[in-house]
């Protein structure tokens, strides 16, 4: 064997013999080792690692690789390895390929640009600072995963919030300008925001089964909060009703448009294209679905009034009426309203009293009548009044028997028979 005789200059308190050191270092093919593993201190005399490098000066440890074309054809490395009872292997390397780069089992995590100072992470070449890493999943009530994670510990409780390239989870409320009056804006196309939903189709869209999906509010001297939500039917106000309300119940709503098309005021159960739970007040009312004024009435008879029926009133039934059945009937009241495609253009009554009732009865305006021409043929301008026919009226020809008992005037002509006019209703 090959002796090597080394003189070591006593250096901060370190000195060994040749003998020391040939008894631990030894070679074999080429190399020169130690065995058994012996710690190596650099001005220290006590090292408490394999190697333990200590100085009250700068201190370095360098690793440098010499040659190549370029900077990145060869690295300057130092490589940590961990190596289990079983033979499994997980390596962990720093590396000066130019790029700063760590790595792990040969796989990028880590990389530096010096040209331009940027950092990427699982990513190399990065052209900005760049993060690679997995979505943001949900394990049962916490987030999981993510590229970046920011923690913050108040007291005892650690807020989190985790991104990834597409989503952002928060452990707590996520406030965008808390203590900022910056705005927040989604410009150049803006995209959609949705709520509790992936629905597509509107630029804003907000879903929730059991509370009101909009609320508005003025925190202002005398300002209010409102509430705008689309029911279920878990709520009061009906299923699929748009609801306003002054507060977070849908059953005082303040007025409901329903699936179909009725809006109520004040009520959450129109039946009627508008239905008002109060007082209405207008400048000018325009009605153009019907000609006459009508007003709810019951009438007694033993068949259903068809629409142009004349009725008078029954002298034994308050507030009801029955079918004219005698000529110049003084108690004479109206015309079923409905014939001929006019319809009512103003409907009265109050539900559940003595005035309302099942039957709109024209009081006032024009409205097609039930005429028997046998006592007379009708001409516009003619004076009508009730006939001997159920439910008809006839042409009255004698003033005196007339007087009280005066429907209206004819519009349209009647030569014969039995036949519909259009009457302008005038009681007189």
């Amino acid at each position: 064997m090959r002796k090597y005789f080394i003189h070591l200059l006593p250096t901060a308190g370190l000195l060994f013999s040749a003998n020391q050191v040939l008894a631990q270092w030894q070679t074999q093919n080429g190399n020169l080792y130690v065995n058994p593993p012996t710690k190596v201190g650099i001005g220290l005399s006590n090292p408490n690692r394999n190697l333990d490098i200590h100085s009250t000066s700068d201190t370095y440890l360098r690793v440098s690789s010499l040659g190549g074309a370029s900077l990145g054809s060869l690295k300057a490395s130092i490589e940590l390895r961990r190596t289990a009872s079983n033979g499994t292997t997980n390596t962990w390397s720093i590396n000066n390929e130019n790029h700063f780069r760590i790595r792990h089992d040969g796989d990028l995590m880590f990389a530096l640009d010096p040209d331009v100072a940027r950092l990427g992470i699982n990513l190399d070449n990065p052209v900005e600072f760049t993060i690679y890493g997995k979505n943001v999943t949900k394990s049962g009530n916490s987030a999981v995963n993510g590229a970046l994670r920011l923690h913050s510990k108040v007291g005892n409780n650690i807020h989190m919030l985790a991104l990834d390239g597409n989503q952002i989870e928060s452990s707590d409320p996520l406030y965008l300008n808390n203590d900022s009056d910056k705005d927040v804006l989604l410009v150049n196309g803006g995209g959609k925001v949705k709520v509790g939903t992936t629905d597509n189709e509107a630029r804003f869209s907000i879903a929730s089964e059991s509370d009101m999906q909009l609320k508005l509010i003025n925190p202002g001297t005398g300002g209010a909060a409102w509430r705008i939500g689309v029911a279920n039917n878990t709520w009061s106000a009906g299923a699929g009703k748009l609801v306003f309300s002054k507060t977070a119940s849908s059953d005082d709503a303040t007025m409901v448009i329903t699936p179909g098309g009725n809006v109520g005021i004040g009520l959450t159960n129109p039946s009627k294209t508008l239905q008002v739970n109060g007082t209405t007040s207008t400048k000018i009312l325009e009605i153009t679905g019907g000609a006459d004024l009508a007003e709810h009435f019951d009438v007694i008879d033993a068949e259903i009034p068809m629409p142009g029926t004349v009725v008078s009133i029954d002298p034994e039934q308050p507030g009801k009426l029955r079918v004219a059945k005698r000529a110049y009937d003084p108690t004479v009241a109206g015309i079923v309203s409905g014939a001929g495609d006019v319809q009512p253009g103003m409907l009265m009554g109050q539900a559940g009293t003595l005035a309302g009732g099942q039957y709109p009865v024209a009081l006032t305006g024009r409205v097609y009548c039930r005429v028997d021409a046998q006592y007379g043929a009708i001409r516009p301008g003619d004076l009508l009044t009730t006939s001997p026919t159920t439910g008809h009226a006839m042409k009255a020809t004698d003033s005196g028997k007339a007087r009280g008992a005066i429907l209206g005037k004819a519009m349209t002509s009647l030569e014969t028979g039995k036949g519909l006019v259009l009457v302008l209703v005038s009681l007189q």
